[in-house]
C-alpha cells in the first residue's frame, strides 16, 4: 500500500464514505427541528449566519463522500482522482472565507472566530497537499486525506452544535 494508488485504501474510503453520509443526515434532521428559530434568528440578524454554517458543514461532509465515492472507482488513474481532489479542495475554500465574511461586525472573542477559521483553512490545506502530492508523486498523497476527513468532520461537528444547540441559548 502506498499513498500514491488507492489499491489497500477501500476500507478508509468507506468507513469515510458511510459516516459523511449518516452525518450529513443528521445535520439536515437537526436542522429541521430549528429552522423556525434559524430563520427568525437570521431576520433580526439581517444576515445568513446559522444556515450559511448549515452549508458549511455539508458541504464538509460532502466532500467526504464525493472523494471517497470517486476513490473507490475502480482502474481511476492517479492524474484524475488528484484532480478531483483539488477541485473539492477550491470548493472546501466556501468555509473558511465564510467564516472571515461572517465574523466581520460580530463582536465575539477572537478565539471563537479562530475556532471557525483554523479547522476551515486547514481543511483546505489538508485537501490542497493531498491532490497536489497526489499528482507530483511524492509527499504524501492519499496519507493526507484521513487528516482531511478528520478536519472536515470537525468543521461540520463545530457548526453543527451551533446550529443544534447554540441557537437556542
Amino acid at each position: 500500500m502506498t499513498g500514491y494508488a488507492t489499491t489497500g485504501w477501500t476500507e478508509m474510503f468507506l468507513c469515510a464514505g458511510g459516516a459523511a453520509a449518516a452525518l450529513s443526515g443528521l445535520i439536515f434532521v437537526g436542522l429541521s427541528v430549528n429552522i423556525r428559530t434559524v430563520l427568525e434568528m437570521e431576520r433580526r440578524e439581517g444576515r445568513n449566519s446559522m444556515t450559511g454554517r448549515a452549508l458549511e458543514a455539508l458541504v464538509a461532509l460532502l466532500i467526504v463522500l464525493l472523494v471517497s465515492i470517486v476513490a473507490l472507482t475502480p482502474a481511476l488513474s492517479r492524474g484524475v482522482l488528484a484532480a478531483f481532489i483539488l477541485v473539492n479542495a477550491a470548493g472546501s475554500a466556501i468555509s473558511p472565507c465564510r467564516a472571515v465574511y461572517g465574523s466581520r461586525g460580530v463582536s465575539a472573542p477572537t478565539a471563537v472566530k479562530l475556532m471557525r477559521l483554523i479547522p476551515a483553512g486547514a481543511l483546505t490545506l489538508a485537501l490542497l497537499a493531498a491532490g497536489t502530492s497526489l499528482a507530483a508523486g511524492h509527499g504524501g498523497g492519499l496519507y493526507w486525506l484521513p487528516a482531511a476527513f478528520v478536519l472536515a468532520v470537525t468543521v461540520a461537528a463545530v457548526n453543527a452544535w451551533v446550529i443544534l444547540v447554540e441557537v437556542l441559548r
